[in-house]
């Protein structure tokens, strides 16, 4: 007999049904033909993906609107030293 192959949704229910307050997890172990190790071991990939999944990553938005503020700091710097540049070949605003 080869190995099952469990789906996500397959897996997300066993380890929701372990997670019901009071559950036996040897019974529900038992009950999916599983065992214990691999309960433990879906369980925390499920709960290390609920905390990726609420952590607060910047949205694509964010991402571009970032980029176009780095882009417009270094325009706006590329041009004071413009000015520079020209105020001191002209002594503008040397009185």
């Amino acid at each position: 007999m080869g190995r099952r192959k469990w789906t996500a949704e397959q897996k997300m229910e066993i380890v929701l049904a372990g997670m019901v307050p009071g559950a036996n997890i040897s019974a529900v172990c038992r009950e999916y033909g599983i065992l214990q190790p691999q309960y433990y071991k879906w369980k925390e990939a499920f709960l290390q993906g609920g905390l990726s999944a609420l952590a607060t990553n910047p949205s694509k938005r964010e991402i571009e609107l970032e980029k176009e503020l780095k882009e417009a700091k270094a325009l706006l710097g590329e041009q004071a030293m413009q000015i520079e540049i020209l105020r001191k070949k002209t002594n503008w605003g040397r009185r």
